[in-house]
């Protein structure tokens, strides 16, 4: 599971680093790093059909910590997208 951490941050490093050049290519990051999240939301949520706790890193969660642990990954997921926009209007102004 902490392979799998350190791609989503690889991954959202890379989403904040790169100059995008079309909006088609925003929303398909926006909906990506979105998607995990939710897919990790999903995952947990069945987790939690069949026990009363999550592993994660070696740390046990019960559902209100599982919970905190979601609303937190997604604000972070919305600080990236801003970055994203912002890295779009900071791309469109410099080539228009």
């Amino acid at each position: 599971m902490s392979f799998i951490i350190l791609i989503l941050i690889i991954i959202l490093l890379y989403a904040v680093l790169t100059k995008y050049s079309s909006m088609h290519k925003v929303i398909l990051m926006t909906v990506f790093v979105l998607s995990m999240t939710t897919a990790f939301l999903i995952y947990g949520i069945n987790i939690f059909k069949g026990s009363d706790t999550f592993v994660l890193l070696n740390t046990e969660m019960n559902l209100t910590v599982f919970v905190y642990a979601c609303i937190i990954w997604f604000a972070a997921d919305i600080l990236v997208i801003f970055k994203i926009v912002k890295n779009y209007r900071k791309y469109i102004e410099v080539n228009s």
